[in-house]
């Protein structure tokens, strides 16, 4: 009996010792750190351009020991791509050096008294620096402004140019087109700690090229009228020493009695070029275009077309959609008579002809086709509505008046987007001529295949 009451002693005894090791003597099992955290400042990421700043700061979940402070030790696992303000304590700040690189950096917290250590990882990238426009497009006399995107505040940039020929550019990243061809402009950015950057943007810029007039009418036989080609901007690709070539597509029409192949420099950014169409000596009404073609440096060549038409007498226009489909399936025509010097004729007692495939199109149920055929005012209108899709080279659209056919004036409508024409062994091509109230309806070829092919097959 004697015994058990000592070994119950000792028992509570051993267990009262414990208890006093566990709250009096500092040991592990009183240490409750169970992780550590990392954030950054307060609209700061992980992210940084080179030279830039984000403040990292650890914070230990759990309750420390007390007895001795908590240690921190920050490690990287490269010492060249950023910098540490601090590797020791529970906040540091990382600064980016070496653009495109991403860096891992880990904080070990350290309660002494067990020890226990907590340990955590945040990666940061350093992003190299871009502008905003890696290429540009100008005609010349254009600018645009380029910036720089992913540098950091205090650091310094520097814009220069390939070639001063085709773009400038201004300390405040301006560019200037200041002739055509091909420059690169180069921005170098210098941060106050770090790597040196530099990217480039190519800058193509277009001469301008233009043809004047247009478009011209000459109302009289055996007389002459201009044409000149002006080149400004011309910078690398086209110079004082480029050649020009013109050409008359139609000598019916009249000639280049002036077609020079040299260019005039007016001044450093322009050059001109002047030649002289007369028409031909009868007063025929026809049209020519004549196109003047550039040779420059480099193999560059580039052409303008100017419309000559020679208009003695009064003449015909034609107006009106060149494209129909699915979704908009009626073209409106119109028919204008001018006089020579290109006014609209005063006109009301003629008579307006049209014709088209009726493979193609058939006349819509539109108020304005009762009066088709009437011209009021030297106008006419039509109205069509697509039933078929046409070849890609489109189907004509033809009016006159009265009798003259044989001046005829076209539009060419191109049909999309519905079904094909229908493949019956029978020609379905069907033109219609309306002019008044008379109406021809030309089929005979196909009517003939089909009763041939029907009494053959019989």
């Amino acid at each position: 009996m004697k015994k058990n009451m000592l070994l119950k002693v000792a028992a509570v005894l051993t267990m009262l010792m414990l208890a006093l090791a566990i709250t009096v003597v500092p040991g592990t099992a009183h240490a409750l750190i169970t992780g550590v955290t990392i954030a950054p400042g307060a609209g700061q990421s992980y992210t940084i351009p080179v030279g830039g700043t984000v403040d990292l700061t650890a914070t230990v979940a759990g309750t420390p020991d007390g007895v001795d402070p908590l240690t921190y030790s920050w490690a990287q696992n490269s010492v060249t791509n950023v910098s540490l303000t601090s590797t020791t304590t529970a906040a540091t700040t990382v600064r980016g050096l070496v653009p495109g690189t991403t860096t891992r950096l880990t904080v070990t917290a350290t309660d002494p008294t067990g020890p226990v250590n907590v340990t955590n990882y945040v990666d940061i990238t350093v992003t190299a620096m871009t502008l905003s426009n890696s290429t540009l497009a100008l005609n010349g006399g254009a600018t645009q402004t380029l910036t720089v995107n992913n540098v950091s505040s205090g650091s310094t940039t520097e814009w220069t140019t390939s070639n001063a020929n085709v773009a400038t550019v201004s300390a405040a990243g301006l560019v200037s087109a200041v002739g055509a061809g091909t420059a690169t402009i180069f921005a170098k950015n210098t941060p106050t700690v770090g790597s040196v950057q530099t990217a480039g943007c190519v800058v193509t810029v277009s001469p301008i090229i233009t043809i004047t007039p247009a478009t011209q009418n000459i109302t009289a036989a055996n007389t002459a009228g201009s044409i000149q080609l002006k080149v400004e901007y011309g910078g690398d690709l086209i110079t004082g020493a480029s050649t020009v070539s013109w050409a008359n597509s139609n000598a019916t029409a009249g000639s280049l009695t002036v077609a020079p192949t040299a260019f005039t420099v007016v001044n450093p950014t322009t050059l001109t070029c002047t030649a002289t169409f007369v028409s031909n000596s009868t007063g025929t009404n026809a049209s020519s275009n004549v196109t003047a073609t550039i040779f420059g440096a480099a193999s560059y060549s580039s052409s303008k077309v100017a419309a000559v038409n020679v208009r003695t007498a009064r003449y015909l226009t034609i107006e009106g959609d060149a494209t129909l489909n699915k979704d908009d399936r009626y073209g409106d025509y119109t028919l204008t008579l001018h006089e020579a010097n290109g006014t609209v004729v005063s006109d009301s007692t003629s008579t307006a002809h049209w014709s088209w495939s009726s493979s193609y199109l058939s006349v819509s149920n539109a108020a304005l086709n009762a009066d088709r055929a009437k011209m009021t005012n030297g106008v006419a209108k039509i109205q069509l509505y697509a039933r078929y899709n046409t070849p890609s080279s489109g189907t004509r659209v033809y009016a006159w008046i009265n009798s003259d056919s044989g001046n005829k004036v076209y539009s060419t409508v191109v049909i999309s987007g519905l079904s094909s024409l229908p493949q019956t062994g029978q020609d379905m091509t069907m033109i219609y001529i309306m002019g008044g109230g008379a109406v021809a309806l030309l089929a005979a070829a196909g009517v003939w295949y089909g009763i041939r092919k029907k009494r053959t097959a019989a």
